[in-house]
């Protein structure tokens, strides 16, 4: 039954893929000279795709906090896995920050270049600035942007050390950065949405497989008028991981 299931999600998720890739190339070359609303309608398609995703993955989301994001905001969370990109895509229009080997990934890697993914390579420091501008550009233009500051997913049971160079952005932009948590209720340690220590087949399989998985996505009050990025990145870990330890009590 599970393999049942996996399949007929596969080919549902092929088909909303395929429509949505079409609709983001009509719109790259329909407003190719204008950004801003080529990223505004990126970001429309983008999120509609997230809410389908959610749909066929029957991921279920209860949020606690203010889901209306200032417009051109940071918005900063944890990372478990893939189901993360989904909820987060679902709630907010925003851009996500990559890494840079998920752009050679067949048909995903093409998907998530046209719907405007950030793509960067944190071992070199000149792409990193070049990430940087390019999320301060999206900032600018009031388009908010996804970043993982862990670099990378964990097993859900604490947050990871934060990566503050691309805090920068935020800084350099003057807009505001939104802490947001994300949390699985599968009663399973770690989550059947982590990705950590297993292959991304297996822990894509898993998710297909599965009937049902309960989110809770947790807002918090943006922080805003920090000048030293380091210290932007260790507030938005403290109150992500206070939040996070308090509610698995």
């Amino acid at each position: 039954m599970g393999y049942l299931l996996a399949g007929t999600r596969v080919i549902a998720i092929v088909a909303v893929f395929f429509l949505f890739g079409m609709a983001g190339l009509f719109l790259r070359i329909v407003f190719f000279q204008d950004k801003k609303k080529l990223y505004s309608g990126l970001l429309t398609l983008a999120r509609n795709l997230a809410k389908c995703t959610c749909f066929i993955f029957n991921i279920r989301i209860e949020t606690e906090g203010e889901l209306n994001a200032d417009p051109g905001a940071l918005i900063v969370s944890n990372h478990v896995g893939t189901p993360d990109i989904l909820i987060l895509g679902s709630r907010f229009r925003a851009f996500f920050v990559s890494k840079m080997e998920f752009q050679s990934w067949p048909f995903l890697g093409a998907l998530t270049r046209l719907g405007g993914t950030i793509f960067v390579d944190r071992a070199k420091r000149l792409e990193v600035k070049d990430a940087i501008a390019e999320i301060k550009e999206r900032l600018d233009l009031g388009q908010s942007v996804v970043l993982f500051p862990e670099a990378g997913v964990t097993d859900g049971q604490d947050i990871g050390p934060f990566k503050s160079p691309h805090f920068q952005a935020a800084i350099l932009a003057g807009r505001p950065v939104l802490p947001v948590l994300v949390r699985y209720r599968d009663g399973r340690v770690p989550s059947i949405a982590s990705w950590y220590d297993t292959t991304f087949l297996r822990h894509i399989l898993a998710l297909l497989k599965n009937r049902r998985l309960d989110a809770t996505l947790s807002v918090f009050p943006p922080l805003s008028g920090m000048d030293d990025r380091t210290l932007l990145a260790a507030e938005c870990r403290r109150i992500l991981r206070e939040a996070h330890q308090n509610r698995r009590r």
